[in-house]
């Protein structure tokens, strides 16, 4: 293995290959050197350590001169209190104040001298026989105290004053920098020593291979699967040569028989393609066919104008087939039924619903010789349990709907009501309140539904200018606006009135418009179908009082 690491990952190409990457190219992969990286980090590891080794050894060297320098000012203040004696005992300040100055010039340390005469065998209190101090500047302040003691002439000592030197701590902390000045010197250029001889050496051994192992990957990634790696060493550098010439190899097999895989799977897929187009061609089919068979059992809206005075009719499906429709039917003495409709489901199960209901609608009509509509949707509700009964062992099967029926009589001058869970709205011309003729809390057909149900039938009177509107739950419960709340019975009144003065026919384009700034770019959530219609009795008009009101009929 070369200790360098040079010449063991030197690179080659095949015979044949293809173009090289482009130096930009590499440079992008490469990013920033990472020579550089490991450069800074070192250097920030070793000024981290040298920062700590020199805080640690000021500490300690500062230790040791702050305790020199006490040391030496508690023989100073010991020689000096000796020094003294005489002179306190005889109370002789200019020979004190003599000694004082001549130490505090002889020992720059020196900040402060107070020295006390004993009274009463007692020194230290009261005012100071010789006080004299200089600027103590910013340095740390040590108090050295020492009894002032005077012998006999039989030996015995006696205590005559008491000494207070205060000593400053400068000199202690410029003797600690001039020690660490020539340490700090060596630790630098011993960090820098350190730093040079480990870059070198990670340049050599790992960067450099690393940067030719670059340099081939950008080749691979530019096109060229043939580039491999000469390889000598068993360490980690050369597991990665040995797995990147294995990784080139693999990339450079399977690149050789892509080409014919894709194609391969290109024509499985274009002929996938084909037959999910057939399928989905005939699905659309079949739902187009739905719909108009769909739109074969809902009333001509021109045959309804006939019979009203204005008519409004919006059917929109979820899908393009859906659950809802509306109801038209004439009958005899100028009479005729209209209502809508909701039926479980959307789509085409939706539609094969509607469809087997209006089926059944029109055997119901048939046997029902008055037409009422309470006895109409007594009858509906049966049948729709009758002819969905096979599908109840699934607990997933469970249809029905909702309802609102209308038998509309012009000779009398009302019309008779019966809702399931679907009301009647009243709008009064000039009125600024809309009236609603609720249905009955009763769902027709579904599992729940109960088949001994009595609708009740209302009657409401006809006036002209009247209007009157049945709408399924997808107008009210359509999402929009910013928190994307349901349209809602209060949006719903106040559009009815604000557009009450223009002809019913106009009518639905102001419906839609108000439905599409509510909806905004929320998708439709329902199958949405509103009809409305006005109509004038063919009798003498009643009173307002009478015409706003609605009674219970029992038939």
């Amino acid at each position: 293995m070369s200790v360098t690491g040079w010449d063991d990952t030197e690179s080659y190409t095949l015979r044949g290959a293809g173009p090289r990457g482009s130096g930009d190219e590499v440079a992008r992969a490469g990013g920033s050197s990472l020579l550089t990286r490991v450069i800074l980090m070192i250097v920030g590891c070793t000024l981290l350590v040298g920062l700590i080794a020199m805080g640690v050894s000021s500490v300690l060297v500062g230790r040791q001169q702050r305790d020199a320098l006490t040391h030496r000012a508690t023989l100073v203040g010991t020689l000096q209190a000796s020094a003294m004696g005489q002179a306190v005992w005889e109370f002789d300040t200019r020979a004190v104040e003599a000694m004082i100055r001549g130490l505090m010039a002889e020992d720059p340390a020196v900040r402060g001298v107070k020295v006390w005469a004993a009274t009463g065998g007692r020194g230290g209190h009261g005012e100071p026989l010789v006080e004299l101090d200089r600027p103590a500047g910013r340095a740390e302040l040590a108090t050295v105290e020492r009894q002032i003691v005077m012998s006999g002439s039989t030996g015995e000592r006696t205590m005559v004053g008491l000494l207070r030197m205060t000593y400053s701590l400068e000199e202690a902390e410029s003797a600690t920098l001039t020690a660490l000045a020539p340490m700090a010197g060596l630790v630098f250029f011993s960090l820098l020593a350190v730093i040079g001889m480990i870059s070198v050496l990670l340049n050599r051994l790992v960067l450099a291979p690393l940067a030719r192992l670059t340099r081939s990957a950008g080749a691979i990634a530019a096109g060229d699967y043939r580039v491999r790696l000469r390889n000598s060493r068993s360490d980690e550098i050369g597991q990665l040569t040995v797995a990147f010439n294995h990784m080139a190899e693999t990339v450079h097999d399977y690149t050789e028989r892509l080409e014919q895989r894709v194609a391969e799977r290109t024509e499985e897929l274009r002929q996938s393609n084909d037959q999910l187009a057939v399928v989905n061609r005939q699905v659309m089919d079949s739902i187009q066919y739905a719909s108009l068979l769909q739109s074969a059992i809902l009333p001509d809206e021109r045959e309804m104008a006939r019979h009203l005075d204005g008519v409004c009719v919006l059917w929109r499906p979820r899908d393009v087939v859906g659950g809802d429709f509306h109801i038209f039917r004439e009958l005899e003495d100028g009479r005729f039924l209209i209502g809508v409709a909701d039926c479980s489901g959307h789509g085409v199960p939706g539609a094969f619903m509607t469809m087997t209901v209006s089926a059944i609608l029109d055997h119901v009509l048939s046997e029902t010789p008055d037409s009422d509509p309470a006895a109409i949707l007594g009858g509906l509700n049966r049948m729709v349990r009758a002819a969905l009964a096979r599908g109840r062992d699934n607990p997933r099967f469970d249809n029905g709907l909702d309802i609102g029926l209308c038998l509309v009589r012009p000779d009398q001058g009302d019309l008779l009501f019966a809702g399931g869970r679907i009301g009647l709205h009243i709008v009064d011309p000039g009125s600024d309140k809309v009236g609603e003729v609720k249905g009955d809390p009763q769902s027709l057909g579904y599992r729940r539904s109960d088949i001994g149900h009595r609708f009740a039938t209302h009657r409401v009177e006809l006036a002209p200018g009247r209007s009157f509107y049945l709408t399924t739950d997808g107008f009210l419960d359509q999402a929009g606006g910013a928190r994307g709340f349901g349209f809602g019975n209060r949006r719903f009144s106040t559009m009815l009135l604000e557009h009450d003065a223009i002809p019913m026919a106009e009518r639905r384009t102001a419906f839609v418009q108000a439905l599409a700034e509510h909806q905004g770019e929320r998708p439709q959530r329902d199958d949405i179908t509103l009809v409305g219609f006005t109509v004038s009795p063919a009798i003498a008009t009643v009173s307002a009082a009478d015409a706003s009101s609605s009674q219970p009929v029992h038939p």
